[in-house]
């Protein structure tokens, strides 16, 4: 992430509104943040949010829009937000206190924030009715998954370790838009094979025997949050939600070293949250849904609605995990 250049002239410095933030919505990681205090910078400003680094942890401060997620402090006025990215830049100094963030003269109230905290399926999980979960989720997403980053492993996804792909109607395969034209496919499909194997055995080996298909999908695809990084913290939310605690726990010792060294600071910060068993509020959903059979559409319409693929990257990861459950 490259910092912006320091101004050369005061006088050129634009003037900026003594802007206060009420938080509404706060997740768990980013409340923990705030509340230890500390100092830290702006490390990324985009359109509808920023993330905001305080002693090694992220806060991503940003409209209702976005969800509920465990880094995200959702601010109760969208237009007062945007006010705030226009005139706040990557590099700029940032304070916490128990209960605010301050940028200059700006100020994030987390006063009255509610603390987010994700449903969670009932346990012990039925996997009879997990399996049909599966079934009925992979039928309605197929025909309306994006063509790029590893969303095609949903579709691929079944309960049934004999199942192919080509069960499918032939009108969703075209949906599927063939993953020989998808530079992730390879290592997807590898990765996503070897994690079933590992779950199948129980996962009771240590997942570095299976290293490199595993290790390959880091930093795996563009954007802030790679498509590899983003399966991987579905696996790891589903496999905390279905009960597979211990199983999360070993695939968290392994994976969280490496995403440190090999991703963006931003993603292994979600990689982080996903191990503790925190992902993204359409995530969640969608692992209620799966758990109790329950109609997919609404929380597949909250996944597409999360980043560019990342919603869709994460369910093929928490996918994964559920057809092999």
């Amino acid at each position: 992430m490259s910092v912006v250049e320091p101004r050369e002239r005061a006088h050129a410095q634009p003037v900026r509104r003594a802007l206060h933030l009420p938080i509404g919505d706060v997740g768990p990681v980013a409340a923990r943040a705030v509340a230890a205090g500390g100092d830290g910078c702006v490390r990324a400003v985009f359109a509808r949010s920023a993330y905001v680094e305080v002693d090694r942890a992220f806060i991503c401060v940003g409209v209702p829009e976005l969800g509920c997620g465990a880094l995200n402090a959702l601010v109760t006025s969208g237009s007062t937000l945007r006010a705030w990215l226009a005139q706040v830049a990557p590099g700029e100094r940032v304070t916490a206190t128990p209960r605010q963030l301050r940028i200059g003269g700006m100020r994030i109230d987390f006063a009255r924030a509610r603390c987010w905290h994700p449903p969670q399926p009932a346990l012990p999980v039925d996997h009879a009715r997990l399996a049909q979960g599966v079934v009925q989720m992979r039928r309605a997403a197929i025909e309306r998954m994006p063509d790029e980053g590893l969303a095609f492993l949903v579709a691929e996804a079944s309960p049934n370790p004999r199942a192919r792909v080509s069960t499918a109607p032939a009108d969703s395969l075209a949906a599927m838009s063939g993953t020989s034209r998808n530079p992730l496919a390879p290592v997807g499909h590898a990765a996503a094979s070897v994690l079933q194997q590992w779950l199948a055995r129980g996962a009771r080996a240590d997942p570095a025997i299976a290293a490199r298909p595993l290790a390959d999908l880091i930093g795996l695809g563009p954007g802030l949050t790679p498509s590899g990084d983003d399966f991987l913290g579905g696996a790891l939310v589903a496999l905390h939600a279905f009960g597979r605690t211990a199983a999360a726990n070993s695939l968290a010792a392994w994976l969280l070293p490496l995403g440190d060294r090999g991703t963006h600071p931003i993603s292994a910060a979600h990689l982080r949250a996903a191990a503790a068993g925190f992902g993204g509020e359409a995530l969640h959903a969608c692992l209620c849904a799966l758990a109790a059979a329950r109609d997919a559409g609404a929380s597949l319409t909250a996944i597409s609605a999360v980043g560019h693929t990342s919603g869709w990257d994460a369910l093929a990861g928490a996918l994964t995990v559920a057809a092999a459950i």
